[in-house]
């Protein structure tokens, strides 16, 4: 039975085992289907399957939901319907508006940190189209038999609202775009560029903020997020080695605090203590939006020689973290913060004023 193929959809591949192998076999001449359906993933080694994604395995998934927010529409997003042409006319979407597609991590949701503060943060600063991809629904919290396998479907999904966004009249390319992942987020994030062919280009721009370790459990072989999934890949490293991974996998990574303790996380317990590792790279990134003093990080050569205090880079080699780092950063940087916010310490090196040396000058557009 041949196929009938639409211009909207879904990412047009059999399976999500043949995207992962490789972006040069994803289809071409039929690239975009009405849904994708996936094979069902392996549950003879089910740990959790109070928390595992439950069938239909294919896209749109009806737990996995992208809602529109914008200045006009805070409080009440609107759904995009990936297999509606219809759908993005019937919202205000605005194509002249930046895009943010924000990706939770287990146990998040529209409703729940950091997406509120994140979308707030960008809503003071000017006019977005902010997409928050929800799957909080679908898998509340870690499924050991799905860990390998439940990122990549959710990345396929994403994958669908992308191709959805670049071939609609009112659309944007993906190099327009710009994806922000937390968590396992980050890796959906980086995922997503496993589905795009060559001819239909390459996502702008992905943040990943504290990429967890966890999807490189198992036979996990993908190099998951890493610079050749779009234009420009930045990572913000607050709890590498424990919740977070450690690797450096972008064209530039910040490591917040020697990137393992942060300041003010120090609990009663040792799990509490983790998590809020984990998870303080979010006000980080969110301060960052609008900060007035920003996180300037400098390069180091090794993290021993951060924590003794050798480094002393110059002026010109200090670049800021978080949303507005510049695009030609390259490497591994290291920046100190604050316990309490406001976070940022503003410009370390000699010449406090910033605006020559950056392509940002930390003031807050008002």
């Amino acid at each position: 039975m041949t196929a009938t193929c639409s211009k909207f959809g879904s990412g047009g591949i059999n399976s999500l085992q043949e995207g992962v192998r490789s972006r040069k076999k994803v289809a071409s001449s039929c690239a975009v289907r009405k849904s994708v359906t996936q094979k069902e993933p392996d549950t003879s080694n089910v740990f959790n399957t109070s928390s595992c994604l439950e069938k239909p395995y294919r896209c749109p998934h009806p737990r996995i939901k992208f809602y529109l927010y914008t200045k006009r529409t805070q409080q009440n997003p609107e759904l995009i319907d990936v297999l509606d042409r219809e759908s993005l006319y019937n919202t205000h979407w605005n194509p002249k508006h930046p895009v943010k597609i924000v990706i939770h991590g287990f146990g998040g949701g529209r409703n729940l940190s950091p997406s509120p503060d994140m979308r707030k943060a960008y809503f003071i600063r000017g006019n977005y189209n902010i997409i928050i991809v929800d799957y909080g629904s679908a898998v509340t919290e870690p499924c050991l038999s799905q860990i390998e396998w439940a990122p990549r479907f959710g990345s396929l999904c994403v994958s669908q609202l992308v191709k959805y966004i670049a071939n609609h009249p009112r659309g944007v390319p993906p190099d327009s775009l710009h994806l922000i992942g937390y968590s396992v987020g980050a890796h959906i994030a980086g995922l997503v560029a496993n589905y795009l062919t060559p001819d239909e280009g390459k996502l702008g721009r992905i943040t990943g903020l504290d990429p967890t370790i966890f999807f490189y459990a198992g036979t996990n072989n993908s190099r998951d997020l890493d610079p050749s999934d779009a234009h420009f890949v930045d990572i913000i490293h607050t709890g590498a080695g424990i919740l977070g991974q450690w690797s450096a996998g972008g064209h530039a990574d910040f490591y917040v605090n020697g990137g393992t303790s942060q300041p003010g996380c120090a609990s009663s317990t040792i799990f509490q203590t983790l998590a809020c590792d984990h998870t303080k790279v979010t006000p980080y990134f969110i301060e960052s939006i609008n900060s007035e003093k920003g996180f300037w990080a400098g390069p180091c050569t090794t993290l021993v020689s951060y924590l003794l205090g050798w480094c002393e880079p110059k002026d010109s080699e200090y670049v800021l973290m978080g949303e507005h780092v510049s695009h030609r950063a390259r490497g591994v940087y290291y920046v100190t913060t604050n316990a309490k916010p406001p976070y940022a310490r503003g410009f370390p090196g000699k010449n406090r004023r910033t605006g020559k040396n950056s392509e940002y000058s930390g003031v807050r557009r008002k």
